[in-house]
């Protein structure tokens, strides 16, 4: 479809139109030769940010191929943009939090359309030069009246005593952090967990604009729509006849093969494991014991081989090295600081140490090994579902085969996963 560029740079473009799964259509401008368009009045909207007084003249005569209309005309739009400049979102983006926190995606998403419909233009940055950092700082002050957030915001302090008011200083976090239009949209079709939808809104982005975060953001994306297909096939072969005894089956299997990625991502070595957290290695010899006590016959080829499904899941989770910080603090080796209540690498034995960065806090002597949450959530759920099975109640018969199926399937998602950690293992 051919027409008119609509910020009146005067030149016809060819909107591509690209239709996403939800019937949203996204129309894309280039040039009559196939090239993406990046409006010349975009552009110079951007440059006057950090140029207020730029020399137009010069401007228009070296890139006059780039635009259909006279000298004064461009002038007068430049002066006109002054004083009412573009822009995508506005305000708005300071709400994006706030809505998603009321559960108002609806919303949310039409009026994300809107914009994108008023104005296309897939170069402009909402977030140039500097009205908006996603990763900036965010003091908050608690008392027992009120909590106060400060933020610093292109060079202006911004203080709320609300809820609302905090939800207006986060903002969304994006692949550049630029803002462009693409990457909003893409942001909200992740949220909805719409894939591929917003796999399309990555790659269109990165030919529009090439950062690499965006193709590397898209990879990411392809792994997780990849893991969904894998999932999926595993949940359509669920037997549906399931009896208990089935299910214990299972989840003895998926514990020895839980216990084969643990080995495998430990190099069956756990003394550091030990050294750090002696209530671990505690547990394992106790439950050697018990079990030589009670004269029940296994192999014993690894320290872990008697440990229970719920202590399993407790190694890997505590094996990650990550904890909440209790308060603000700075690394006393890489001066790295980090706020109360952020993510960070923490240990304090046999020794205490604290990073936010991971290359830092394992030079320092830290553990970390990288296990997905899923995965333990998963272990977790499936030791749930154990314990139901060894104490038998009058359960309502349809929620306990909802129950059965459910953690067969998450028996099988474990077990998939974990065999192609230890294919990849066997390939390097």
């Amino acid at each position: 479809m051919k027409g008119l560029c609509k910020t009146e740079c005067g030149m016809t473009v060819e909107y591509e139109s690209h239709k996403f799964s939800d019937g949203f259509v996204y129309y894309l401008p280039r040039n009559l030769d196939k090239t993406i368009h990046h409006c010349m009045i975009i552009e110079m909207e951007m440059e006057m940010w950090g140029h207020p007084d730029p020399n137009i003249e010069k401007i228009y005569r070296e890139n006059k191929d780039r635009l259909n209309i006279t000298q004064e005309k461009f002038i007068e739009i430049l002066d006109n943009l002054q004083y009412d400049p573009y822009s995508f979102l506005g305000d708005e983006e300071a709400d994006v939090m706030s809505k998603l926190r009321k559960g108002k995606m609806y919303e949310l998403k039409k009026y994300f359309e809107n914009q994108l419909n008023r104005l296309t233009s897939p170069s402009f940055q909402s977030r140039f030069p500097a009205n908006g950092n996603q990763n900036e700082t965010i003091e908050m002050i608690n008392s027992p009246e009120t909590t106060s957030t400060v933020s610093t915001r292109s060079g202006w302090n911004v203080t709320s005593q609300t809820i609302e008011g905090l939800c207006s200083l986060i903002l969304p976090v994006l692949p550049t952090g630029n803002g462009y239009q693409l990457e909003f949209l893409g942001y909200l079709y992740e949220i909805m967990i719409r894939l591929e939808d917003a796999k399309k809104c990555f790659e269109l982005q990165y030919e529009c604009t090439g950062e690499p975060e965006l193709k590397e953001h898209v990879e990411e994306l392809n792994k997780k729509i990849q893991e969904r297909k894998d999932v999926q096939v595993v949940e359509e072969n669920i037997p549906d006849d399931l009896t208990p005894e089935d299910m214990q089956k299972r989840i003895e299997f998926t514990e020895l093969n839980i216990k084969k990625y643990i080995i495998e991502l430990f190099s069956n070595n756990f003394t550091e494991l030990f050294k750090k957290n002696p209530t671990v290695k505690e547990q394992c010899e106790k439950n050697r014991r018990k079990r030589e006590d009670m004269m029940l016959n296994f192999n014993e080829n690894s320290a872990i081989d008697t440990v229970s499904l719920g202590s399993l899941a407790y190694i890997l989770r505590i094996a990650r090295g990550k904890k909440r910080s209790k308060s603000k603090d700075i690394c006393k080796v890489c001066k790295r600081s980090w706020n109360e209540k952020e993510d960070i690498f923490s240990e304090s034995t046999p020794k205490k140490i604290n990073c936010v960065d991971e290359t830092c806090f394992t030079k320092q002597g830290g553990l970390v090994k990288k296990t997905p949450m899923e995965l333990i959530h998963n272990i977790q759920s499936i030791n749930a579902t154990r314990n139901i099975l060894a104490h038998p109640g009058d359960y309502d018969q349809e929620m306990f085969k909802r129950i059965l199926k459910q953690t067969y399937a998450t028996c099988d998602v474990i077990n998939y996963r974990i065999e192609g950690f230890l294919k990849n293992k066997e390939s390097t």
